[in-house]
């Protein structure tokens, strides 16, 4: 069985690896195998029970404000945007600072 100290034991690494996920993406890296790996990590918790996957969708949440200053779904209407941007007009997308179009 699980104990209290084991569950903060997991979410604290299941916090240490989102942040890291969330920041190397912010700085522009490529994150597409450590995104994966921290997905793995977190459905184990959920199949051994330390936590839900509803807890797991809340410290996602959580951290993705926490770090980027917006939401999932916030940052997603944002990149649409800037991609609906870039296609047809090159050009103003351009003149927006790259600092702002990550």
């Amino acid at each position: 069985m699980i104990d209290e100290k084991q569950k903060v034991r997991f979410l604290d690494a299941c916090t240490e690896q989102l942040i890291a996920l969330y920041t190397a993406s912010k700085n522009g890296k490529k994150v597409d195998a450590e995104k994966y790996r921290v997905q793995g990590f977190m459905h184990a918790g959920e199949l051994l029970g330390i936590i839900t996957n509803e807890q797991g969708k809340a410290l996602i949440a959580d951290l993705h404000v926490q770090v980027f200053g917006e939401t999932i779904d916030e940052r997603a209407t944002i990149k649409r945007k800037l991609n609906a941007l870039k296609e047809s007009d090159p050009d103003a997308y351009i003149e927006i600072p790259a600092i702002e179009r990550r």
